[in-house]
């Protein structure tokens, strides 16, 4: 009995070994042309859950519970799906044929949910990492000019704002930019840093842009656009993989007034990414880039025709403290009193009913820094508690210096970002949290600092001694007059006379003028601000599909918690943080009908916002239809609001001499600015009476709190793939914006009704306020591309577009800064000559003038056409490629905003090693 009884075990046990027996998969995959190994191609186990990416030496392994035979599927964008049945145990060789990528890419963030990019309801552009590869750009976030309808404003080498569709401007919080499923906005400024805290250069897997409205799927700030990009997967993406760039810009001094010479570009990256198990994976990134910035050099007198020698109250674009301007005529009727036998001299200058002079400003080369840095760093942790259920965490850290435009120039030194975030994903669901903080470091403002440095080595007026710097010009000014000298020229010496002692920008004594305003809060008279806000998220969405079968479902949850922290330097908070909440909920359906030829989707999207009183509904209704094999209709309609951002409802920043860029909000209006007993009128008329002196010229500007806008938008699109190798897409939009948000300029007098009060800037105040338009405004436009394979590895595409503006709001500066038209080519080859060693690249953009306004200035941003190119020589046993580049290479200076710096070419030399 015993004897049966140990069998019946042992044999028991040996079928337990047996149903848990593991076999191991291996191998390695290498280009079937070229017999190079690919790395990042997905390794599946047929119908289970089990897989492996290969790394960079093409290699992959994986256990998995099953016994032989198995079927593993290898898969990867440029290559032929590939299905091997494997029999038995040991390393496999696997060949993969390259294939076009035409009409093969996968796109998510236009619903979603994963699709081909030709089938999607809404224009949308990508960008892979072997385009990035490939490009004659140095930083893939400049690549994103390129694109079909796109605009940009650069406003110094680390930071360009993007945009669709029109509205472009530096720092635009209408247009969203996502990070690995984390909105990358700065908390308190509300608009996405560039790539401060983006993905480093070797980390990028793709890019996807969705033009126009896309808020009901990425709330409320993606009027403009949307942004996504996703980070590479440490278990797909493994080894170590570094690129270092040497580059000079600055080529040719003096050209478009550059103040530099020939000077040293460094962009130098590195990547770590290690799969330690089947179940735990994490990467490391480092990039940092330092150069000489582009300055900001744009004389052009704001204050109408002529120079600094020609007109007493010239102020250049960018010029910095001669926004002091003061009408000398009381020093005039002063100087008349003291001195009668004057009469001759003066009483014709009077008789002009006003006579401005500007003080002297700065130019921004040698007061602004123009030093270019940025440290980029970032780690993952990834964690597989089962096959289709990960954990997440990560965090990323951004420093350096960069320069933005907006109601003037804002030089941003030693500013910091970090953003950590925590999330179990699964198949079907994910919960997300993150956390964004930032610190302005030690920001400049330029206009009011340089004016606060004026009046620190000489004050406009002294009224307690009755001297000053326009005292002392007005007494020069006669005193030339007298002696014969034709007014300007005597304007000329009497400015001389009057900025005697004047520090030059150099000069020890500036530098400490402009650290002690610079770093004294604006609350306490200086030009610092101190802002440490932060931003907290969490989101949740479920995907029903698997669930419902009859469509394809998915919903999701997000909380968001701005806390604005500025020390009443940037917000009224003095007295404490200000707490913003928003939440939202939404949800998305597609079902596919007629036998699958149509597909039909819905999203709804619910938004609170806790400074406005009513929630909000954004809806989107879209059909895509296959005309024919590989050809798309598509049709979408979507209704979207925007709560004002925190920037438009809350700032309260000094931008000159008691002048304000101002939110609209009823705290300010009537709170702060006391407009309910001090009535705003609009700059315009204030300026007209300051030349009249007349007090009928005035025109009150009634501001009410400011509210949520919303946009109908309307866009019906093509696409189609023929012929496996001609890929085309042409569009057309229509959008109605509804109490459409810009920016207006006033002025009041706060503490007295006398309007001689506007004559002294010392005595009223400006501001350029964020409200609602009341005219309803329309936007459209249309667009087109075009992309053929030519084989052999070339590759050609060509995009127009095209944006317009109706029913302009002429009392709005509505930031609508875009050429009537703009194209782009791009030619290249990425492998060419034995064993497609070689590869070029090259593209060409052109845009023509144009009108560009921002907060401190308007006027014509000229045309441009620009060539970037690079070729590139791959060492294939190294695993390295060695790339000669340059952007711009005609070395034509252009600006793409008015206000912002020209910039000229930068060459480069760049050796990457195991990027892929």
């Amino acid at each position: 009995m015993f004897k049966v009884l140990l069998s019946t075990i042992i044999c028991l046990m040996g079928f337990i070994h047996l149903s848990q027996a593991q076999i191991t998969v291996s191998g390695n995959v290498r280009n079937a042309d070229t017999k190079e190994v690919v790395p990042a191609v997905s390794v599946t186990m047929k119908e289970a859950p089990n897989g492996d990416y290969t790394n960079d030496q093409g290699n992959f392994r994986f256990s998995v519970k099953k016994q032989y035979p198995v079927t593993l599927v290898f898969s990867s964008l440029g290559f032929e799906t590939k299905e091997v049945t494997v029999s038995s145990a040991g390393p496999l060789k696997i060949e993969l044929t390259p294939v076009s990528v035409l009409g093969r890419e996968v796109v998510v963030s236009a619903s979603r949910f994963t699709q081909k990019k030709i089938e999607s309801p809404v224009t949308i552009e990508r960008i892979s990492t072997k385009e990035i590869i490939n490009s004659p750009q140095p930083s893939y976030f400049n690549m994103i000019q390129g694109l079909k309808g796109v605009d940009v404003t650069t406003s110094s080498l680390t930071f360009t704002t993007i945009t669709t569709r029109g509205f472009n401007t530096s720092g635009n919080t209408n247009f969203t930019q996502i990070v690995d499923g984390m909105d990358n906005q700065a908390p308190g400024l509300n608009f996405p840093l560039g790539t401060a805290i983006g993905l480093t250069e070797l980390d990028v897997d793709n890019l996807e842009v969705l033009s126009g409205a896309s808020s009901a799927l990425y709330g409320s700030r993606g009027l403009n656009g949307t942004l996504v990009m996703t980070g590479k997967d440490p278990f797909k993406y493994q080894g170590l993989s570094a690129q270092i760039t040497q580059g000079v810009n600055h080529v040719s001094k003096g050209k478009s007034n550059d103040p530099f010479g020939p000077s040293p570009y460094y962009d130098w990256t590195v990547r770590w990414a290690k799969k330690v198990s089947d179940k735990f994976a994490f990467k490391i990134n480092v990039q940092y880039i330092q150069a000489k910035e582009w300055m900001a050099t744009d004389t052009t007198n704001t204050n109408g025709p002529g120079g600094p020698l020609t007109d007493p109250k010239y102020n250049g674009v960018n010029m910095y403290g001669s926004k002091t301007m003061v009408d000398i005529n009381p020093f005039l009727q002063a100087a008349l009193q003291q001195t009668p036998e004057l009469g001759p001299v003066i009483n014709p200058l009077l008789q002009n009913g006003s006579n401005y002079v500007a003080r002297t400003g700065y130019p921004e080369y040698g007061y602004l820094s123009n030093d270019a840095k940025l440290l980029k760093a970032n780690v993952e942790l990834r964690y597989k508690i089962r096959p289709r259920l990960e954990a997440i965490i990560s965090g990323t850290f951004g420093k350096g210096n960069a320069v933005y435009s907006n109601d003037t120039r804002y030089a941003l030194t030693n500013f910091e970002l970090g953003q950590y975030r925590a999330e179990l994903k699964a198949e079907h669901w994910f919960l997300r949290g993150y956390t964004t903080r930032e610190n302005s470091g030690n920001t400049i403002i330029a206009s009011p600092t340089a004016q606060l440095i004026n009046e620190a080595w000489k004050p406009s007026f002294n009224p307690a001694t009755g001297d000053g710097w326009y005292p002392q010009y007005t007494g020069a000014l006669l005193e030339a007059m007298a002696g014969g000298k034709s007014y300007l020229d005597a304007s000329n010496i009497a400015r001389a006379f009057a900025d005697q002692g004047r520090p030059d920008a150099s000069s020890p004594l500036f530098q400490h003028l402009k650290d002690s305003i610079a770093s004294l809060p604006t609350s306490k008279g200086g030009t610092l601000f101190l802002d440490k806000s932060k931003l907290y998220n969490v989101e949740a969405q479920y995907n029903f599909t698997h669930l419902v079968k009859f469509a394809e479902l998915i919903a999701g949850l997000n909380y968001r918690l701005y806390r604005l922290d500025s020390k009443g330097t940037l917000f009224p908070d003095n007295d404490g943080p200000i707490d913003v909440a928003e939440y939202s909920a939404y949800v998305h359906a597609t079902k596919k009908v007629l036998k699958d030829k149509l597909s039909l989707s819905a999203a709804f999207r619910y938004d609170k916002n806790t400074l406005f009183e009513k929630p909000r509904i954004t809806t989107r209704a879209s059909a895509v239809g296959e005309v024919n094999r590989e050809s798309f209709i598509r049709f979408s309609y979507q209704n979207a609001y925007s709560f004002p951002s925190n920037i438009q409802a809350l700032q309260s920043t000094p931008v000159d001499y008691n002048s304000f860029a101002s939110g609209g909000s009823s705290r300010l209006l009537n709170g702060v600015y006391q407009f309910d007993r001090y009535p705003a009128y609009t700059l315009e008329s204030v300026t007209k009476y300051q030349q009249s002196n007349n007090p009928a010229d005035l025109q009150k500007f009634a501001l009410s709190d400011i509210k949520p806008q919303s946009v109908d938008a309307f866009e019906l699109g093509y696409s189609s793939l023929i012929a496996k190798c001609i890929l085309i897409d042409v569009l057309g939009y229509y959008a109605t914006w509804k109490n459409f948000i810009g920016y207006v300029n006033v002025a009041n007098t706060p503490g007295t009704d006398d309007p001689a009060a506007f004559k002294d800037h010392s005595t009223y105040m400006s501001y350029n306020i964020a409200y609602n338009g009341a005219e309803k405004v329309n936007t459209y436009g249309y667009a087109a591309s075009v992309a053929v394979d030519m084989t052999h590895n070339f590759m050609g595409k060509v995009n127009f577009s095209s944006d317009f503006l109706k029913n302009r709001n002429n009392s709005q500066v509505n930031n609508f800064n875009t050429p009537s038209y703009k194209f782009n080519i791009d030619f290249g080859n990425t492998g060419f000559g034995n064993k497609e060693r070689f590869a070029f690249s090259t593209t060409f953009r052109y845009r023509p003038g144009y009108f560009y306004q921002i907060g401190f200035a308007a006027g014509n941003v000229p045309a441009s056409s620009v060539i970037d190119a690079q070729i590139s020589y791959r060492l294939l046993q190294a695993h390295c490629r060695i790339k000669l580049g340059g952007t711009n290479i005609t070395n034509v200076y252009y600006r793409n905003g008015f206000g912002s710096p020209a910039i000229g070419a930068m060459y480069y030399a760049s050796f990457a090693y195991n990027v892929f």
